[in-house]
């Protein structure tokens, strides 16, 4: 329920041990590293920033190697995939010692050669298709394909546009694109069509059709501009397997295409064989993930050519717990209060349950470094308001479910986890006053006795009032709680929450003021406004007294509003201003009329899907439709319904009851972390007693500054 008071660290170290201190800062999990100013010095030094470009470089090669190897050993596994992933528990010494760490690398650099490897023999796969593809329509050509001249003559392959004929070309007087060259018909070429093998039938497709030239080599350029006047496309082949026909060729492609499926086949049994491996690939991924992020932290360091200057914020109640491992590490360290001017990052401290409502205060704006951190307070509206809108037991069994029991089996962590556990203790609170107003999905029970068992609404109320929700006697009538069947008293019911809401915000502001020392402020700023909602209560019950107490309330306003006004006419109209504030407290309360709206709409879309799932009646189609319509409608009233109750609950929270008093401007607390992303990597030993034992007790640094 409070900010965290921040402590500024700042520790000298050599600059060859920097790696190791922010390494284990990380490992304590409650440092947050800041950029240290780089500057001249007074002795005519000058603080660099800490040269950790190369480092950092190497870890975001190796991150990318082992996501890499991740990702290709995850799509091979031979292991059944959990469901869910629990996390490893280990420690990096022992990672190291027991050869894991080694055998990982291996690994990792074994996968990234294979599939290099793989690539390539894909992409020769690929060569050898399509040139199977381009010999296709040769098969009938007699003609080696790799010679394509003699001493004399020349030998072309190629395509012509499928409407073009041969006579078409060699009648041809003169190449139309040369007018003035040799006729066609003088020159000496054999155009020789490719045809099917056994029917006789022309070789054509889309391309054309496929023609072999034979041409004397001294009219090679005549028959080039004839041939090309006609559209003809010379094939030149290319990385052809011997200097044979296509049929040889094409036997050579056929085997060369087996090899490599051979060898794709043993690339992939080796990765389902490496795949073995993956869980110390995933502790390996979270150790290059630590090592790139100390880099990057690293980085925020200044240092001399023999030391480092590190600067951050602790919490205060992690003062020990921090200064405990400084002292086994050579280094010298001071904590100090935040200097005047400084902005310190804000942690907020709450209990179990309204630290899951954290995010929610988040998502507004942190609190200012020093201020009141209202979470506790605005986590029990919360819950209560967003039970009143989407007050059903059925919906909130669900979310129940959802929010409680998924984070624990998946093993979630951080703000996914505690958006979860929200959820699900709104869904205590839907449970709760569901059974209060009715909700029960909708009127599930009374359609599903109406539709299926043959009891009139009015019967079905009358033996089993529950799902009906609760009464409340009034003047000895009784006044259903149920928002379908007495809008007006939900509405009321509404109103007051909002005025509740509403008086705790002010509460809160009364409170600040007055641990500020601003007593007076508190009393006629906020007070007096109390003593004139009082008044306008009273007027209802007794009327004599509810004026009188509205006057004075109302008096203290005019008389106190603008009392830092010099001159008394403005006072007297600053009073007014302060008076006619009341229109904007009104304005406010009014906003809790969504209450209201939200809680209509999830009972009356659940009362309509009920209404239409039991229109086929007690049939055999009719429970079909049942079950569709109501696992489809139900499901998605409840997605809508969650949205919207999440979405106002956060409204009223921000503008209605924040506005009362909340100062933000805060910076989120984000300490140092190693990667826990599939590991948990705990504290070494190596890293705390025996670190002191490493370094001689007289070569120890005084750890104070």
């Amino acid at each position: 329920m409070s900010v965290s008071v921040m402590k500024k660290l700042t520790v000298l170290t050599p600059l060859r041990d920097a790696d190791r201190l922010v390494r284990q800062l990380m490992r304590l999990r409650c440092v947050e590293l800041r950029s240290v100013a780089v500057d001249d010095l007074p002795d005519g030094g000058r603080l660099l920033r800490c040269d950790c470009e190369a480092a950092r470089a190497e870890a975001e090669r190796r991150v990318a190697d082992v996501t890499a190897a991740l990702a290709l050993l995850d799509a091979y596994t031979v292991k059944a995939k959990p469901w869910r992933q629990k996390p490893i528990v280990t420690t990096a010494e022992a990672f190291r010692t027991t050869g894991s760490y080694d055998a990982a690398c291996t690994v990792v650099k074994e996968v990234r050669e294979i599939e290099s490897a793989r690539a390539a023999a894909r992409h020769e796969y690929n060569r050898v298709e399509a040139l199977r593809h381009a010999l296709a329509p040769w098969l009938d050509y007699d003609l080696p394909l790799g010679r394509s001249e003699t001493d004399t003559c020349e030998i072309w392959q190629g395509v012509l546009p499928p409407g073009v004929t041969i006579e078409e070309i060699t009648d041809q007087p003169e190449p139309a694109n040369a007018p003035d060259a040799a006729p066609v018909r003088d020159l000496h070429m054999a155009v020789e069509e490719i045809t099917r093998t056994g029917d006789g039938e022309m070789r054509k497709d889309a391309h054309g059709r496929y023609v072999s030239v034979i041409l004397l080599q001294k009219e090679s350029d005549d028959v080039a501009r004839a041939l090309a006047g006609a559209g003809f496309t010379r094939i030149q082949w290319k990385d052809l397997p011997s200097p044979g026909t296509a049929r040889e060729n094409d036997a050579l492609c056929v085997k060369r295409l087996g090899e490599l499926e051979n060898q794709l086949q043993s690339y992939t049994d080796r990765l389902r064989h490496l795949s073995q491996m993956l869980e110390d690939i995933r502790v390996l991924y979270d150790m290059e993930m630590t090592s790139l992020e100390a880099a990057r932290q690293r980085q925020k360091l200044a240092s001399t050519e023999q030391c480092a200057v590190l600067e951050g914020w602790v919490p205060g109640n992690r003062e020990e717990k921090v200064s405990t491992a400084l002292d086994k590490l050579f280094c010298a360290y001071d904590m100090a209060e935040p200097e005047e001017g400084e902005e310190p990052p804000v942690l907020l401290e709450n209990n179990g349950f309204a630290s899951n409502f954290e995010w929610v205060v988040g998502m507004y704006a942190y609190p200012k470094y020093g201020t009141f951190d209202p979470t506790a307070i605005m986590s029990i509206f919360y819950f209560f308001i967003f039970g009143v809108m989407f007050a059903d037991v059925g919906y909130g069994l669900l979310l129940l479910l959802g929010g409680l029991l998924l984070p624990k089996l998946l093993h979630m962590k951080g703000n996914l986890k505690r958006m979860l556990n929200m959820f699900g203790y709104c869904g205590i609170s839907c449970m709760a006053l569901g059974v209060v107003f009715g909700g029960w999905f909708g009127d599930m029970p009374y359609a599903l006795m109406t539709g299926f068992f043959g009891y009139t609404l009015e019967e079905a109320k009358a033996a089993f009032p529950i799902f009906n929700g609760l009464s409340l006697t009034i003047g000895g009538e009784p006044v259903s709680l149920n928002p379908l069947e007495n809008p007006m008293a939900f509405l009321v019911i509404s109103l007051a929450i909002g005025a509740v809401h509403l008086i705790a915000g002010m509460a809160i502001k009364f409170w600040i003021l007055c641990k500020q020392g601003h007593v007076f402020a508190a009393i006629f700023d906020i007070g007096s406004y109390w003593v004139l909602f009082a008044g306008l209560g009273l007027i209802f019950f007794a009327p004599t007294v509810g004026w009188i107490v509205l006057g004075v309330g109302a008096l203290m306003i005019v008389c106190t509003y603008g009392r830092a006004q010099k001159n008394i006419i403005m006072k007297f109209f600053m009073g007014l201003k302060g008076l006619y504030d009341l229109i904007s407290y009104a304005s406010d309360l009014l906003s809790y009329c969504r209450i209201l709206a939200l809680g209509l709409a999830a009972g009356v879309v659940g009362q309509v899907i009920n209404l239409l799932a039991t229109m086929g009646g007690p049939t055999p189609g009719g429970f079909v439709l049942l079950v569709l319509v109501m696992l489809l409608g139900h499901a998605l009233n409840m997605a809508i319904n969650v949205l919207g109750s999440f979405v106002h609950t956060s409204r009223l929270q921000y503008l209605e009851f924040f506005g009362k008093f909340y100062e933000d401007g805060g910076v989120a607390f984000e300490p140092a972390l190693p990667s826990d992303k599939y590991s948990t990597v705990e504290l070494e030993p190596a890293d705390t007693e025996s670190d002191a034992e490493a370094v001689p007790a007289d070569a120890l640094p005084n750890t104070s500054i």
